[in-house]
């Protein structure tokens, strides 16, 4: 693959999955130029970003304000505006927008220059710092002559903009590995590291079932797959002890006729929450082991020494009142035998009944006993109730 074409493309997909922008490279055209004719091709009135590059040497990149506000308004609004955007100076704010799509694009062209001759000199850029003129981008350029690549881009079929990237030519440098020799101290830390083993297993999905049907399974046997598992693969590494661990969720898919997958926002999150636990567990696997919160101190409790002596802590009630003229209770069933009602004492002198001689004069008409009637009687023979 040529170098414009895998900037194309790479510019192409970058913002179709990072922004769900349709960007179409209308033309983009070549030049081997020198550190002076680069100057004149850049502009103050644009967006200049320096870009950090291997070797330390760093490269360059301008967007006029046209590719610059549609980037941004795509990023804030999710849509490009069709309105000219009005005359302004750009700012940090709109480079830190732009920053995650030019990291991106510079990762998707190294995988589309894998082993070209080209590689040497376009990959290992990504996004370093705004610089607010010309003049200041000219003096942190280092390299005597640049590979520039300038192209006209179309963003969301509503506006046209201008993109311009100047990478050093790094074929007068040292090599990386004599680099290390040259200063004496032999390979470095970060080679070594680079150069390590890394053993990485793409799970797509896993699937249980008893042991007779798997002792079953022949050649042609379908076995189902959710065809969500594509954007639920999982990276797993082998841990210290042996177990798989997890180093974040991703998508699979191809890239060129090879298998690749890619780190969604929320896989990204999840292999740093992941890392986190792993080192915080000593490295062997995921460690679910948290913290516990300190429990608040009680306060001291009194001993039981001291607490007040009862009859010294009562309260003083003060001399009760003599109850000894209260008449005397007794417990008495009374006549149904439910003993609901206490039995008083004796009972208190009643009154003189009232003068009851102006009563009728009381005869009995059958006179005998045997008849159960009153015997008759006159009133000389009653009692005499003064008496």
């Amino acid at each position: 693959m040529s170098p414009d074409k895998a900037l194309r493309l790479s510019l192409a997909k970058s913002a179709d999955e990072l922004l769900d922008l349709p960007l179409v490279v209308l033309s983009c055209t070549y030049d081997f130029l020198t550190a002076e004719e680069l100057s004149e091709h850049l502009s103050d009135e644009a967006l200049l970003i320096l870009l950090d590059g291997a070797q330390r040497v760093p490269g360059a990149l301008m967007l006029d304000l046209n590719a610059t506000s549609a980037l941004v308004e795509q990023n804030t609004m999710g849509r490009v505006s069709p309105l000219q955007p009005e005359a302004r100076a750009t700012t940090t704010t709109d480079a830190a927008l732009v920053g995650p799509l030019i990291d991106d694009v510079f990762l998707r062209i190294a995988m589309m220059l894998e082993g070209d001759r080209s590689a040497a000199w376009m990959t290992g850029y990504t996004f370093g710092v705004r610089l607010e003129n010309v003049r200041l981008l000219t003096l942190a350029l280092e390299t005597p002559e640049f590979h520039v690549f300038r192209l006209h881009i179309e963003f969301g079929n509503t506006r046209q903009g201008e993109m311009l990237i100047a990478l050093p030519d790094r074929s007068h440098l040292p090599a990386p590995e004599q680099e290390g020799e040259a200063a004496g101290g032999g390979a470095t830390v970060g080679d070594a590291v680079m150069a390590a083993p890394a053993s990485i297993e793409a799970v797509l999905h896993r699937v249980t079932m008893p042991f007779a049907k798997v002792r079953g399974l022949a050649a042609g046997d379908m076995i189902e797959i959710p065809r969500e598992t594509l954007e639920q693969t999982r990276l797993e590494t082998p841990g210290e002890d042996g177990r798989k661990t997890c180093l974040g969720k991703v998508r699979l898919g191809q890239m060129n006729g090879f298998r690749a997958v890619r780190l969604t926002m929320a896989g990204l999150a999840e292999a740093r929450a992941a890392a986190e636990a792993a080192q915080e567990g000593g490295g062997g696997g995921l460690s679910l082991d948290f913290d516990a919160p300190e429990a608040e101190a009680l306060p001291d409790l009194p001993a039981f020494d001291d607490l007040p002596d009862p009859e010294e802590a009562s309260p003083d009630l003060g001399e009760l009142p003599d109850l000894s003229d209260l008449p005397e209770l007794a417990q008495e069933d009374d006549e149904s035998g439910a003993g609901d009602f206490p039995a008083m004492g004796e009972l208190p002198d009643l009154p003189d009944l009232p003068d009851l001689s102006d009563l009728p004069e009381l005869s009995a008409e059958d006179g005998g006993d045997e008849d159960g009637g009153f015997p008759s009687m006159s009133l000389a023979d009653l009692p005499d109730l003064e008496d």
